[in-house]
C-alpha cells in the first residue's frame, strides 16, 4: 500500500522547527530603535494613518527608554510563573540592544516538574505566553540546539491535550503534609494534576489556549491543533455574541490582549489568525470605549483599584491610543514589549473611538455577561448580568451600574480633563471596605440610576457613609443646600438625600489612600496624592443618598452660570423615600428617578419613562442622546465602529471572522 508524502506530512508530527524569518528583529536607525514584528501577510493588518503610526512608535521609544540600563542581566527567576516578569524584562533588554539577555532566556527552568518537557517550562500561563514570543519572534537568535530543544519539548507537551493530563509531580491531598506543602494550596502541578495551568479566567485561558495551539501547530500534533482551534473559535464567538467574562477589567484586559497577540502574530492557519484578529479587534474596541484621556473611565469587572492616568489596561492601551501627554512620565508595565513586538494595530476607527473623536454628548448603553458563563457554555452566556450606562461629554466621561459596586466589580467611574495629569478619576463609594481599595468599596446596599449627566445614588443603610474621591485641584463650596465641586473644565453639583456633610474629609483620605511600607507597615505617604475625599453621612431617618449632576460648557456659560441654573431649577423629590422612591430634575430639565428594589435591579426612570431592561440587551447601543460610535448586538456577531471619519466593521458568522476598514 502506497501513502503519499503529502499524507504522511499531514498525519505525522514535524521533526524540526519551522524556518526562521530573515532580517533583524531589532535595529538602531539614526539613533532610534526600530522593532520589526514577525512577518505577517498584509491582508491581516489594520493600517493606521501615517501620523498615528509615527506617534505610536514614539511612545514605544519612550517605553523602551524608561527601562534602558535597569536590569544589568538581573531579570528575576523562573520559579513557577515568575517568568511573568523575568521573561518580559529580558525581552525588553534584548530590544534595547542587550543580546546577553538570550543567555537567560535559553537557560533551563528551575522547577523539577519540567523534566518531562526537557526542563523547558510549558506550565504556567504567564510563562508560556512569553515562551511562544521567545520561540517565534527570537527564533533566529536562539542557538540551533536550544531551538530544537524547545521544539522537541513542545512536541512532547502537545502530543496530548496538556490540560488535565495526569502529571507525575501531582501529590494527592492526603500526602501533602509529609512533603511540607502549604495547606492552603497553590497552582503548581503538585496541586493540580495537569501538564498546563488549569486557571480559567479570560486572561489566563487566552494565554494557555494560544500557546498550546501555536506549539501543537508548530510541532505537527494535528489532533491537539484541531481541538485548540475550536477553543479559539469558541472564545471569538463568545466575544462577538455575549462578550467576555472579565468585561472591561481595568486590571486584566491587557493580559487577555497579550494572550491573543501571540496567536495573531504566529499562527500559520489563516483562519485561526483571522479569529485572533477578531478577538483583538473586539478587545481593542472594549478598551477604546472605556478609555478616556489615558485612564480607565467606565464600570468594569475585576477592578483592582487601577485609578488614574496610565493605570491598569490604560497603561498599555496608551501606547496605542495616546491622548495623554500631560501625565508625568512613568515606567510602563512590562507587558508593553508584547505590543511593541507585535504587528497588530487597532483599526483606525477604534483609535478615533478611544480619543472620543465623534459627536458629543452621547450616551452608550452596554450589556455585560456573567463572569464564568462563556467557558461553562459553548458560545457564551444566556443573559445580561451587568447593564452599563456610559455618558461621554465634551470634557468628561461617566459610567454606572444600577447597583454600583459588587465584590471586585466597580460600578462608578467619572473622569474629567485636568491639566496636570491629563485626566482625574472620581470614584463614588459607600463604606471603606473594597477589593484592593476604594474603587470597589461598598456596604453592599447601593442602587443607582443614571440619565445622561444626571445620577441618583441611594443607599438602603440609614446611616451609610457616602464618599466621593475628587482631585485636590478642584474647589469645594456649599450653596443653598448643594455641594459644588469646580474642576478646570467640568463641574459637579451634589444634593444630599437624608444625609448631611459635603465637606472635604481629610481623615478619610489619609486612611483610605495611605501608602504603607510592605515590610514595616508604616505609612509612607499617599497612594493618590493628587486626590482627596468628600463625605456625607446618612441622617438615620431611612435610605440616604445623593443626586449628582455633571456640568460643562457650552451647556452652561461658566461655573457661576452652572451654579445659578442648579440652585434655581434643579430639584430633588424625596417625598417617596420611605417607600424607596426618589426623583430628580436637573438644571436643564433632565429627569431621573429610582425606586429601590429588594432583589435585582432597581426601577429606573429616565426622561419621565421607566427604563425597559428588556431593551438594554445589546453589547453596545445608542442611549437617550446622540449616536453611539460603537454598536454590537446581543448574539448578533457584527461589531461596527464609526469615529474620526473612519468606519470599521468586524463580523463573526458561522465561526469565521471577516472585517472591513473604511
Amino acid at each position: 500500500m502506497r501513502i503519499s508524502l503529502f499524507l504522511l506530512a499531514a498525519v505525522l508530527p514535524a521533526a524540526e522547527p519551522s524556518p526562521v524569518p530573515t532580517g533583524e528583529r531589532v535595529e538602531v536607525v539614526e539613533g532610534r530603535t526600530v522593532i520589526h514584528p514577525y512577518p505577517i501577510a498584509s491582508e491581516f493588518l489594520n493600517v493606521l494613518p501615517e501620523a498615528d503610526e509615527r506617534a505610536y512608535q514614539e511612545r514605544i521609544q519612550r517605553a523602551l527608554e524608561a527601562y534602558r540600563g535597569q536590569f544589568n542581566g538581573r531579570y528575576g527567576n523562573t520559579y513557577f510563573e515568575n517568568e511573568k516578569q523575568s521573561y518580559p524584562h529580558a525581552l525588553i533588554d534584548f530590544a534595547n540592544g542587550q543580546r546577553d539577555a538570550l543567555q537567560f532566556l535559553q537557560a533551563d527552568d528551575v522547577d523539577g516538574w519540567n523534566k518531562h518537557t526537557l526542563m523547558v517550562d510549558w506550565y504556567p500561563c504567564f510563562t508560556i505566553r512569553s515562551q511562544t514570543r521567545k520561540y517565534f519572534w527570537l527564533g533566529q537568535y536562539l542557538t540551533p540546539e536550544y531551538r530544537q530543544k524547545m521544539f522537541e519539548s513542545a512536541r512532547i507537551w502537545t502530543e496530548q491535550d496538556p490540560l488535565r493530563r495526569p502529571h507525575s509531580a501531582f501529590v494527592p491531598p492526603g500526602q501533602r503534609e509529609a512533603l511540607k506543602m502549604a495547606k492552603e494550596g497553590g497552582w503548581t502541578p503538585q496541586y493540580f494534576n495537569s501538564w498546563v495551568d488549569v486557571r480559567n479566567t479570560d486572561n489566563l485561558r487566552a494565554m494557555r489556549e494560544g500557546a498550546v495551539y501555536l506549539m501543537a501547530e508548530e510541532t505537527g500534533n494535528a489532533q491537539v491543533t484541531a481541538k485548540y482551534k475550536e477553543r479559539i473559535r469558541a472564545y471569538a464567538t463568545a466575544c462577538f455574541t455575549t462578550g467576555m467574562g472579565e468585561w472591561d477589567s481595568a486590571n486584566y484586559l491587557a493580559h487577555t490582549i497579550v494572550g491573543y497577540l501571540q496567536v495573531y502574530d504566529f499562527a500559520k492557519d489563516p483562519e485561526v489568525k483571522a479569529l485572533a484578529k477578531g478577538v483583538l479587534d473586539y478587545l481593542s474596541t472594549v478598551a477604546a470605549t472605556a478609555y478616556f484621556k489615558g485612564a480607565v473611565i467606565a464600570p468594569n469587572a475585576r477592578d483592582y483599584n487601577n485609578v488614574g492616568p496610565k493605570e491598569g489596561f490604560a497603561g498599555e492601551a496608551w501606547l496605542w491610543f495616546g491622548d495623554n501627554d500631560e501625565a508625568k512620565e512613568s515606567k510602563p508595565y512590562r507587558d508593553f514589549i508584547h505590543m511593541a513586538t507585535s504587528a497588530y494595530r487597532p483599526p483606525a476607527a477604534v483609535l478615533a473611538l478611544s480619543r472620543k473623536d465623534f459627536a458629543k454628548p452621547v450616551e452608550i448603553l452596554q450589556a455585560k455577561p456573567t463572569y464564568a458563563g462563556w467557558f461553562e457554555k459553548t458560545g457564551g452566556e444566556d443573559r445580561v448580568e451587568y447593564p452599563v450606562f456610559l455618558h461621554v461629554g465634551r470634557t468628561f466621561q461617566v459610567g454606572t451600574l444600577p447597583f454600583m459596586h459588587r465584590g471586585d466589580v466597580n460600578g462608578f467611574r467619572l473622569g474629567w480633563q485636568e491639566s496636570k495629569r491629563g485626566v482625574a478619576t472620581l470614584i463614588a463609594f459607600s463604606g471603606t471596605q473594597g477589593y484592593k481599595g476604594h474603587a470597589t468599596a461598598t456596604n453592599g446596599k447601593d442602587q443607582v440610576a443614571q440619565h445622561r449627566d444626571a445620577i441618583l445614588w441611594v443607599n438602603k443603610e440609614p446611616k451609610a457613609d457616602l464618599h466621593l474621591s475628587i482631585p485636590v485641584s478642584a474647589t469645594v463650596s456649599q450653596q443653598a443646600g448643594w455641594t459644588f465641586v469646580q474642576g478646570e473644565r467640568t463641574w459637579l453639583a451634589l444634593r444630599p438625600i437624608a444625609a448631611t456633610g459635603g465637606e472635604i474629609d481629610a481623615g478619610a483620605a489619609e486612611k483610605l489612600f495611605a501608602k504603607k511600607d510592605k515590610k514595616t507597615g508604616q505609612i509612607t505617604g499617599s497612594r493618590y496624592p493628587d486626590d482627596t475625599i468628600v463625605t456625607w453621612n446618612g441622617d438615620g431617618s431611612g435610605p440616604c443618598g445623593l443626586y449628582m449632576e455633571v456640568g460643562e460648557a457650552p451647556d452652561h456659560a461658566s461655573f457661576a452660570a452652572f451654579q445659578a441654573a442648579v440652585t434655581g431649577t434643579a430639584k430633588v423629590d424625596a417625598s417617596g423615600l420611605a417607600k424607596g422612591r426618589v426623583t430628580a430634575t436637573g438644571s436643564r430639565g433632565q429627569q431621573v428617578g429610582l425606586t429601590l428594589s429588594e432583589q435585582g435591579w432597581p426601577v429606573v426612570e429616565r426622561g419621565g419613562a421607566v427604563h425597559d431592561w428588556a431593551k438594554h440587551q445589546a453589547l453596545y447601543q445608542t442611549g437617550s442622546v446622540g449616536t453611539s460610535p460603537v454598536t454590537l448586538g446581543w448574539k448578533q456577531g457584527e461589531l461596527k465602529v464609526v469615529a474620526g471619519g473612519r468606519t470599521f466593521v468586524g463580523t463573526l458568522k458561522d465561526g469565521k471572522y471577516t472585517w472591513e476598514n473604511r
